[in-house]
C-alpha cells in the first residue's frame, strides 16, 4: 500500500505542475492560435485544438490515476464508499490547486460529471491483475471525449470550456468560421470517444464474467473429480475388505479339514506336507489380518519386504533394465507388510509404465539413512512436470485417465508408518522417489520394583 501512496502522490504533483514542466508546449499552442488567425487557416486551428486536448489529457490523466492510487492506499478497497469519496476529494482538490497555481478557470462541473461516469463504469471493470491498465484505456477515451466538449461554443454559458486555451480557440473559430467548425465536429468527436469508452468497458465486463465462469467451472470440475476419486477409493476398499473378510471362513475350513486328515493319516512321509500347509495357512491368515486392520504391524527384515515386492511384479520387457540393491545389515523395520509392500509396488509399477514406450533403466535401492531406512525408486523415463510435483499427492489428481488414487494411497501408507515420501524429477534424465521410514524401537517396560 505504501507503493500505491507514493506513486499516487508523485502522479498528482506531476499533473498539477505539468504546465510549468511544458512551457514550450503551451507557447506553441498560443502561437499556433495567433498563426491560424493571421493565415485564416481553420485546419491549423483544428490541429491546435487536438494538441490542446492532448495536453489536458496528460494533465488530468496524472491527476485521476494519482487520485485512484492514493484513495486505494487509504481505503484498501476499490469497491467501498470511502474509496469513492476519497477519489472525488483528491480529484476536485487537485483541479482546484491547478486552477489556483496557474491562474486558470478550468470547469469544475465537467469533472464532477466525469467522476460520476467513471464511478459508474468502475462497477463493470473486473478487479483483476491488469485493472489499472484496463482503466487507463477507458480514461483515455473518456478524457478525449470530455476535452472536445470544451470546444462546443454553446456550452460556455454552463461553465464548460472556460479555461484560457478553450476560450482563445473558440474566439478564433468564431472569427474564422462563425463557430461552425467546432459546434458540430466537437459533438461528433465527443460522442465517438464516449461510445468507444462504453464499448471497451462492456467488452471488459463480459470478458471478466467469462473468466469468472470459467474459473468457477474449473473449480467445480476439480471438486467433482476429487469427490469421484474419494468415492471410487472408498468403494474399492470396501469391496477389498469385504472380499478379504470372506476369505477367513474358507481358511478356517481348510485348516480344520487338514487337521482331520492329519489325525487319520498314518504315513510318516506326508507329515512334512502338513507342516507346509499349516505354514501357508498361517501366512494367509496374517495377510488377511494386515489387510483388514491397517494398524497391524510387525517386525520384518528389509530384504523380506523387497523380496515380497519383487515376487508381485513381473517385467517382461527387455528394453527395461532393472537393478535391485539392498544394503547389508539393515535394521529391521516395523510395518504392515501387505500395505507397505503394496505402496512400494505401486511406485515401481509407475516407473515401469513410464518406461514402456522408451525403455530405460530402473533402480530400486534400500539403504540406511540417519535413524531409519530409505527406499528409493529411480528411472530415466519421461518423468513428472516439476510444476505439479506438489499436486500429484492429492486425491483425485491425475495427468491421465485414471482415478488418481495411486500416489495418494502411497503417501497415506507412508504417513501411517511415521515416514515421509519425496519425489524429484527432471524429465528424461532422472525421476527419483524416496521413502524414508524410521526404525521401530520397542520401548522397555519400566521396572517399578526399584
Amino acid at each position: 500500500m505504501v507503493g500505491y501512496l507514493v506513486g499516487g502522490v508523485v502522479l498528482l504533483v506531476i499533473g498539477i505542475l505539468f504546465p510549468s514542466l511544458t512551457k514550450d508546449w503551451t507557447s506553441w499552442i498560443y502561437n499556433n492560435i495567433e498563426e491560424s488567425l493571421t493565415m485564416s487557416d481553420s485546419g491549423s486551428l483544428l490541429v491546435t485544438a487536438l494538441s490542446y486536448a492532448s495536453w489536458y489529457f496528460l494533465i488530468f490523466y496524472c491527476i485521476y490515476l494519482g487520485s485512484m492510487f492514493v484513495a486505494y492506499a487509504l481505503s484498501k478497497n476499490r469497491s467501498s464508499l470511502l474509496y469513492q469519496g476519497l477519489l472525488v476529494v483528491f480529484v476536485m482538490g487537485s483541479v482546484h490547486m491547478f486552477n489556483v497555481i496557474h491562474h486558470e478557470h478550468y470547469s469544475y462541473s465537467i469533472h464532477l460529471g466525469l467522476l460520476a461516469i467513471l464511478l459508474f463504469l468502475h462497477n463493470f471493470i473486473p478487479e483483476q491483475r491488469y485493472f489499472y491498465s484496463m482503466f487507463s484505456v477507458i480514461l483515455l477515451f473518456l478524457f478525449f471525449a470530455v476535452q472536445w466538449l470544451n470546444m462546443v461554443p454553446e456550452l460556455t454559458v454552463f461553465g464548460i470550456g472556460t479555461d484560457d486555451f478553450a476560450v482563445s480557440i473558440k474566439l478564433a473559430d468564431e472569427y474564422l468560421t462563425d463557430n461552425t467548425l467546432f459546434s458540430t465536429l466537437s459533438v461528433i468527436l465527443f460522442a465517438g470517444f464516449f461510445l468507444i469508452a462504453v464499448i471497451v468497458t462492456t467488452i471488459l465486463h463480459l470478458f471478466s464474467k467469462q473468466v469468472t465462469m470459467t474459473r468457477k467451472y474449473q473449480k467445480q470440475t476439480e471438486e467433482l473429480q476429487r469427490t469421484r476419486g474419494e468415492l471410487f477409493e472408498t468403494n474399492v476398499y470396501k469391496e477389498i475388505h469385504s472380499l478379504v473378510h470372506d476369505m477367513k471362513t474358507p481358511l478356517v475350513t481348510v485348516e480344520g479339514l487338514v487337521s482331520l486328515i492329519e489325525l487319520k493319516n498314518e504315513d510318516k512321509k506326508v507329515e512334512g506336507y502338513f507342516d507346509r500347509i499349516y505354514g501357508s495357512v498361517d501366512k494367509m491368515k496374517d495377510m488377511v489380518s494386515e489387510i483388514l486392520h491397517e494398524d497391524t504391524k510387525r517386525e520384518m527384515e528389509v530384504s523380506e519386504v523387497i523380496h515380497y515386492v519383487r515376487s508381485h511384479i513381473s517385467i517382461d520387457d527387455d528394453s527395461i533394465d532393472v537393478s535391485v540393491d539392498v544394503e547389508e545389515e539393515l535394521p529391521p523395520i516395523h510395518v504392515n507388510k501387505i500395505r507397505f509392500s503394496r505402496a512400494l509396488s505401486n511406485m515401481v509399477e509407475n516407473a515401469i509404465r513410464s518406461l514402456k514406450e522408451t525403455g530405460g533403466t530402473l533402480s530400486v535401492q534400500a539403504y540406511s539413512y540417519e535413524d531409519g531406512v530409505a527406499f528409493s525408486i529411480q528411472d530415466d523415463g519421461p518423468g513428472v512436470d516439476p510444476k505439479i510435483l506438489e499436486e500429484i499427492w492429492e486425491e483425485g489428481f491425475s495427468t491421465k485417465r485414471s482415478s488418481g488414487i495411486g500416489l495418494p494411497f502411497v503417501k497415506s501408507v507412508v504417513d501411517q508408518h511415521g515416514g515421509s515420501i519425496d519425489m524429484k524429477s527432471t524429465p528424461y534424465v532422472k525421476t527419483l522417489v524416496t521413502v524414508y521410514l524410521p526404525v521401530y524401537v520397542e520401548e522397555e517396560a519400566y521396572d517399578f520394583s526399584h
